[in-house]
């Protein structure tokens, strides 16, 4: 596949998501608002409005996740790092890790797959509003299938870098090295 057709595919897939994400945060703080406001101010409830917030917080939650695995944000442990010395083997523990990680997202992955089928062969719904929960099951399989994406991604280029013999730099770190080129560039 041509670079610039993956480059744009990627573009306008950061794009869908920080969309996503930045919606349902306004989405969420407009709902808990309406929701103190009412309750509070004119002490009257409003029918819906934590089952509709939670909702939107799980798409918020998990298109975050998979944005954060993209951008390198997700939490880690490295004690190892401090360990090792040679930056060889720091890569290659780096690669590893990204190896299980994968395994395991891809794992994630599968079960959020049946997940998503169980909801949408039998439809439950929510108590309240009686919405179709395969909407919001469908985050769960839409931010695994980013985060395998961006793992995927990153195990790549690891092992790339590793018998390349170079540093690695993540997806992210080269978009921002690109963006701020481009800047440059115009300025």
């Amino acid at each position: 596949m041509d670079t610039t057709v993956l480059s744009l595919l990627h573009n306008k897939l950061l794009w869908l998501q920080r969309l996503v994400m930045g919606l349902t945060t306004i989405a969420f703080s407009a709902l808990i608002f309406v929701q103190v406001f009412i309750r509070y101010f004119l002490d009257l409830p409003l029918y819906g409005v934590e089952e509709i917030a939670v909702y939107l917080a799980v798409w918020l939650y998990f298109i975050g996740s998979g944005y954060g695995v993209y951008r390198g944000n997700h939490i880690s442990a490295g004690v190892m790092d401090i360990a090792l010395s040679s930056p060889a083997a720091k890569a290659a523990l780096q690669a590893l890790v990204s190896l299980l990680s994968l395994a395991i997202i891809g794992w994630v992955c599968w079960l959020c797959l049946g997940y998503f089928q169980w909801s949408l062969a039998r439809v439950p719904k929510s108590p309240e509003l009686r919405i179709p929960l395969y909407y919001v099951h469908a985050a769960m399989l839409a931010g695994a299938g980013l985060m395998f994406l961006y793992t995927l991604i990153e195990l790549v280029g690891r092992l790339h870098c590793l018998v390349a013999g170079r540093p690695y730099h993540s997806l992210a770190e080269r978009d921002d090295n690109d963006t701020a080129r481009k800047a440059e560039g115009r300025s």
